[in-house]
């Protein structure tokens, strides 16, 4: 449920035409997410809501509502807003240097495990980078939760969306996205080891040279995976690389 009120309302940034707050009451913290009523920012709103708030899982955020009519205060104008949970956590690119090469993996491994919940559910997520990740360590077991939702593919609730998805060919919802999917958690892992080449001042691509056999063939095959390779088949490739 939407919250009524709220004790404490921070702008936070600008992400194109949504505008970011941070905000509390007595019992949550929160994201809200507003914009003025575009129809295609509305829609991509909405699509986000309905797509995610069903779902539970302790790598996603918690939704909390969206509202057509929600007024910041001092102003009169109505603006849409969504409301979600403000996860906590340490947002990874701060962890990398301080991270090994296992640990790296097993992040790997549960990112790719959240990415294929979601394309069960009908999710297709198209924004993976490291900065799109809070990690939280519980009993020494470090957790991963997954930000920025925004214009992600929602294939069952709106394949044609109006907005732009961040990705430049027709996918269909199985094994295509699996493909694509594949791919984004390969440039991932490239992405984390050239930012913890920068952060340890190595040379560029030291790291990568140096990789274990197991790995570097995850990386190759997850550059341009076959059309046979499931999702589920290349976390397996993922898990290998970890024992």
């Amino acid at each position: 449920m939407f919250p009524e009120s709220f004790s404490e309302l921070t702008f936070y940034q600008k992400k194109k035409d949504i505008l970011i707050y941070t905000a509390a009451d007595s019992k949550h913290q929160y994201i809200l997410k507003c914009s003025e009523n575009i129809p295609s920012v509305r829609q991509a709103l909405l699509d986000e809501y309905e797509g995610l708030s069903p779902l539970s899982h302790p790598s996603l955020p918690h939704y909390y509502g969206f509202q057509e009519d929600f007024t910041l205060p001092g102003t009169s104008v109505p603006l849409l807003a969504l409301c979600m949970e403000h996860c906590e956590g340490t947002l990874l690119p701060e962890l990398v240097p301080s991270l090994s090469l296992k640990d790296l993996l097993r992040i790997l491994f549960s990112t790719g495990e959240v990415l294929a919940y979601l394309l069960e559910n009908g999710i297709l997520y198209t924004d993976l980078h490291p900065s799109n990740l809070l990690i939280r360590t519980t009993d020494q077991y470090r957790m991963v939760t997954l930000l920025d939702f925004t214009y992600c593919y929602y294939f069952l609730n709106n394949p044609n969306p109006p907005y732009t998805l961040r990705f430049s060919y027709n996918l269909s919802p199985d094994l295509k996205g699996q493909q694509m999917l594949i791919q984004e958690l390969t440039f991932f892992l490239h992405a984390l080891l050239e930012q913890k080449e920068q952060a340890t001042g190595n040379q560029k691509n030291s790291i990568q040279k140096s990789l274990p056999f197991s790995v570097y063939m995850l990386l190759e095959t997850g550059n341009h995976p076959p059309e046979t390779l499931s999702l589920h088949e290349f976390l397996l490739m993922i898990k290998q690389c970890i024992i």
